[in-house]
């Protein structure tokens, strides 16, 4: 029997990356062992979820089977959502029964930031999960669908007005893929295609922020010269 319980909630990025160097680390010692909890079976790209946003890939192109990333590993997986974790028991409640442990990593990630900006929780999209990417997905395909047969100009103009908030990677990359796609969006829908309207909206007066200027400027002048409007200090 294990004396030492490692146990990992969560299978984004820390949590799988986590669990392959333990797994290898501890390899040969029976005394050691390594549980990996998270609510689905599969890892999800996050960084990849624009591109099924976007219709650019099909969901499954994202997903990755974790029983197939750890085959042949001492990690075990267990499929359920996690309800209670007590630290003064080292005990983890979750739907599929309470696990012990001796060390804890937690890699649940985290969730987007509205900054309290009124409406965004009722009537934005967040981009955070495979479910928002197919949610956001289905949208734009249903609007795009349902504005080539409005004729009332006001209303079909807002309904091919795309604004994505945020100008990081996601959203970048997020008005990037939409870029692409108003292309077919608007073969495929009888539309003139600058009909849709894309803006992408930052509160600071840069975009990109994490690249240096001479990069981050040469992304914004593309999109500028590809009818992408961009507000900033907006």
């Amino acid at each position: 029997m294990a004396e030492k319980k490692i146990v990992i909630i969560g299978a984004g990025y820390a949590g799988v990356h986590a669990a392959k160097i333990l797994a290898k680390h501890y390899k040969r010692d029976d005394s050691v062992s390594i549980t990996l909890i998270d609510r689905h079976s599969y890892h999800t790209m996050m960084t990849e979820l624009h591109e099924v946003a976007a219709h650019r890939v099909e969901p499954d192109a994202i997903q990755f089977d974790l029983k197939k990333l750890f085959n042949r590993t001492k990690v075990k997986l267990v499929t359920a959502h996690v309800k209670h974790v007590d630290v003064q028991k080292k005990e983890i409640e979750t739907e599929a029964g309470n696990f012990s442990y001796d060390y804890l990593i937690l890699g649940m990630g985290g969730e987007p930031n509205d900054f309290g900006t009124p409406g965004v929780s009722e009537h934005g999209f967040t981009l955070w999960s495979w479910e928002d990417a197919l949610r956001l997905r289905k949208h734009i395909e249903e609007t795009v669908m349902l504005a080539a047969l409005e004729h009332d100009s006001e209303k079909r103009k807002a309904m091919l007005t795309f604004v994505v908030c945020g100008s990081g990677f996601t959203g970048v990359e997020m008005v990037g893929e939409l870029l692409e796609w108003k292309t077919r969006l608007a073969k495929d829908h009888k539309l003139d295609e600058g009909e849709i309207t894309l803006y992408l909206v930052e509160a600071a007066p840069t975009i990109l922020n994490m690249l240096d200027r001479k990069d981050a400027g040469k992304a914004e002048n593309y999109m500028v010269k590809k009818g992408i409007r961009i507000l900033k200090n907006s």
